[in-house]
């Protein structure tokens, strides 16, 4: 079965310049796995949300094997596109007339606990996906806290896959410069990520005690108006560190920010993620596993011995790059679709 032939037609926004990777990253390893066409709001040609139009425009006479949605069904898209991109209301609503097309059917979901349970059975039940690929579905997350989302009804209808985040190597990766800061925090600090925010605090109270450099950089490019630390910066910005500080926020995930800092030759200290062990992660090994009680002697304890820090590092590196690059993940992809498409 040759899966790089494969169509598929994957459904989202333009991305581009939102941020500095999660879901643009995700789509390039789909790509790489696949004959793959984008259509949605903000990319080249958007014009109709009749997906029998649509196919009809891109196809022809052929349609796609697989529709890979990042939509449900007649989901209205997001004022910050509509006001970015100038979309009519008529295309407001995308996609419509997804239970026409008669073909296998993926939801790609990211941040699962952006909708209510009841929106979550509303959008899905009767949307005709047969999966459900998402990066936090357990082992990735507990199965508490996921499972919470998905009422029994939603469960019978769609079978939800395990599909883990992943970073793009050509971006995320060994600058060889110098190392300015002792430990570095990025990102939002806010309820959603405790741990960070109390990282951020803890260190910008004590890091002159603690005679060490610390540097928080609290903008990451989430908006569209945020596009002066993305990308190559961005990444810069972690290489610039011996260590680099975060969390999962409130459900504990394996946030992409374990991949950046694997990718630029800084180690990531944080909370251990579920996932630890299918993520080939191991605590002294490839990262540094902490919690408020042990923060300080663990930054102290590795950058006393820098060269067992040289070899978290290096180990994180080659776990990098076997295993959580768009590279890696086009392959696992190619992996879960030969076993859907065997079925």
């Amino acid at each position: 079965m040759n899966i790089s032939k494969t169509k598929i037609l994957l459904l989202n926004v333009n991305r581009e310049g939102w941020h500095s990777g999660n879901m643009i990253y995700d789509m390039m390893a789909v790509q790489k796995a696949c004959d793959t066409t984008i259509y949605g709001p903000g990319n080249p040609g958007y014009d109709s949300v009749d997906l029998i139009e649509i196919i009809s425009k891109l196809y022809g006479n052929d349609k796609p094997d697989i529709i890979y949605s990042y939509f449900t069904p007649n989901e209205r898209v997001r004022d910050v596109y509509q006001k970015h991109y100038k979309i009519p209301e008529a295309l407001m609503n995308f996609p419509k007339n997804l239970d026409k097309i008669k073909t296998l059917k993926i939801f790609a979901l990211s941040d699962f606990w952006a909708r209510r349970p009841d929106q979550y059975a509303k959008d899905l039940i009767g949307s005709t996906f047969q999966y459900c690929f998402c990066c936090f579905t357990p082992p990735y997350s507990n199965p508490r806290d996921f499972w919470s989302f998905f009422n029994n009804d939603v469960r019978k209808e769609i079978k939800f896959v395990a599909y883990p985040r992943c970073v793009d190597k050509n971006c995320f990766k060994e600058y060889g410069l110098e190392k300015k800061y002792d430990i570095i925090t990025l990102g939002v600090l806010s309820h959603f990520y405790p741990l960070r925010s109390w990282m951020h605090n803890f260190l910008s109270q004590n890091s002159s005690k603690m005679n060490i450099k610390y540097k928080n950089h609290p903008r990451c490019g989430a908006e569209f108006r945020h596009n002066d630390f993305v990308r190559e910066k961005y990444a810069m910005a972690i290489n610039s560190s011996k260590m680099m500080a975060s969390c999962g926020g409130r459900y504990h995930l394996a946030f992409n920010k374990i991949f950046e800092s694997m990718g630029c030759g800084t180690a990531y200290i944080g909370e251990r993620p579920y996932g630890e062990q299918e993520l080939h992660m191991q605590d002294g090994y490839n990262y540094i596993a902490v919690s408020p009680n042990n923060f300080t002697s663990k930054i102290m304890e590795y950058l006393k011995n820098p060269e067992q820090l040289k070899k978290i590092v290096h180990n994180a590196r080659d776990t990098f790059e076997k295993y959580h690059h768009i590279d890696s993940r086009a392959m696992d992809f190619v992996k879960i679709i030969e076993e859907i498409l065997k079925k």
